[in-house]
């Protein structure tokens, strides 16, 4: 089979293209060979002029340019990508007048919302076989989630992920003396160092720790599940997920380390870190890294802490897809696009320019240069993103945004006095009865 690297090469520049990378005599008299059919139907294919209708729930058209569309277009420049529009109350609209749609963009929690629940999904299998396309070039927890969900299916194909991310702000360790997380921190090593940072300083509150909680839970590394696949009941009160809940609960109970109010809210943990700058170190999803460097400079990242007992496990991930739907008109024009955004060369530049996590296997060239394009991010310590493999993502079920919402919840009656046993099961107790509801509709 040839490798996915070669296999994109040939979906997007024929043969001519791979004699230019040069080599021996040898090299070039093979490539003076006619090319296999294989190789001249795909070439043919892109260089027949055809038009991919393109949809990305909730993203405007510049947004589309930016990442996908405007390298799209210099790649295939006899195809002519259409963006659609569509958000979650006009999707709907857009299946409803039976409009064409090529390829489906959308991260695996919205999987469920625009692609399996309007019933659009396609296997591709045919596709990757035929195009010879090596599906070990890249992540595959993404496509175990596509198998898992269609017994064996694949209905497209990765171009991104996100994971967990820990960001630490270099002058307020300064400012106190302390020195900066070290790697492989611990997750009790950094509960000594949130109590340390955690003080008030000529009248202001400086936290140690600030987190998205609800990104903790959804992709820990002890791989604790919210639901059973099988039956869709929630696992709130099994073991390790009380253990994942009160590891990361415990921080807000240090004192000064309270979040405003005593209420979660997201939004105002990361102004405290990103605008006002009075937390120390703040646990995120990666793309938040972006957020962080347009308004802070001295800010650098270290590993994402780690349980004592599992030392080199990372964090889970949530990829986006690009799928090709059952609505497409093109689909082997369609397979050419989507090939190509998860190649080294798109990873390479998508991870330079847009910072955004590469989905290949081997990840680190492309880390290489990750965010270089971005201004104050040449320098840091982007490596240690991926430097833990990451661990397994949760079971798909299409109530992961229950969870979240249920977290959130769970945590602000816990920082209100009751006690996770009691917090669990009552969150337990509501996601089971609003999963049987929506089931029985």
């Amino acid at each position: 089979m040839i490798k996915r690297k070669v296999a994109a090469v040939s979906v997007l520049s024929s043969m001519i293209a791979l004699s230019a990378c040069g080599g021996n005599a040898a090299q070039t008299e093979s490539n003076k060979q006619e090319p296999s059919g294989a190789v001249v139907d795909v070439q043919k294919l892109i260089d027949t002029p055809t038009e991919l209708k393109v949809t990305y729930p909730g993203a405007t058209e510049e947004m589309f340019n930016q990442r996908f569309g405007d390298q799209l277009r210099k790649k295939f420049p006899k195809y002519t990508f259409t963006f659609i529009k569509s958000d979650g109350n006009t999707f709907k609209d857009l299946i409803a007048t039976n409009q064409p749609i090529d390829i489906l963009f959308s991260s695996s929690t919205g999987m469920a919302v625009y692609l399996l629940d309007y019933k659009l999904q396609s296997d591709i299998s045919d596709l990757v076989k035929k195009y010879k396309y090596d599906l070990s070039g890249i992540q595959q927890a993404p496509i175990d989630l596509q198998k898992q969900i269609g017994n064996g299916a694949v209905y497209g194909l990765p171009w991104t992920m996100g994971t967990l991310i820990s960001i630490y702000n270099k002058d307020l360790f300064d400012k106190f003396g302390v020195a900066y997380p070290k790697k492989g921190i611990t997750w009790d090593e950094l509960y000594d160092v949130t109590r340390q940072m955690s003080r008030t300083d000529a009248g202001i509150q400086y936290r140690g720790l600030t987190m998205a909680f609800d990104h903790m839970m959804g992709l820990n590394q002890l791989e604790a599940a919210y639901y059973d696949p099988a039956t869709f009941k929630s696992k709130y009160t099994d073991d390790t997920f009380k253990r994942v809940f009160d590891n990361a609960a415990r921080f807000w109970k240090l004192p000064g380390n309270e979040p405003p109010s005593s209420k979660y809210s997201l939004a105002q943990l990361r102004d405290l870190f990103n605008k006002t700058q009075t937390t120390a170190i703040h646990l995120d999803v990666s793309g938040y890294a972006q957020i962080a460097s347009t308004t802070m400079n001295t800010w650098d990242l270290t590993t994402f802490p780690v349980f004592k007992d599992k030392p080199t496990q990372g964090a889970s991930i949530l990829p986006d897809f690009a799928f090709i739907t059952n609505k497409s008109t093109n689909r082997d024009a369609a397979f050419q696009a989507i090939a190509y955004l998860t190649s080294d060369e798109y990873q390479q530049w998508m991870a330079s320019t847009l910072m955004l996590l590469p989905i290949l296997a081997k990840p680190e060239q492309a880390m290489k240069t990750f965010g270089d394009q971005i201004p104050g991010v040449k320098g840091k310590n982007v490596q240690a993103i991926v430097a833990n493999p990451f661990a397994k993502m949760q079971p798909f079920t299409p109530y992961y945004s229950l969870s979240a919402a249920e977290m959130t919840t769970a945590v602000n009656e816990y920082m209100g006095g009751k006690d996770t046993n009691t917090v669990l099961r009552e969150a337990a107790e509501r996601v089971d009865k609003k999963i049987a509801e929506q089931r029985t509709k």
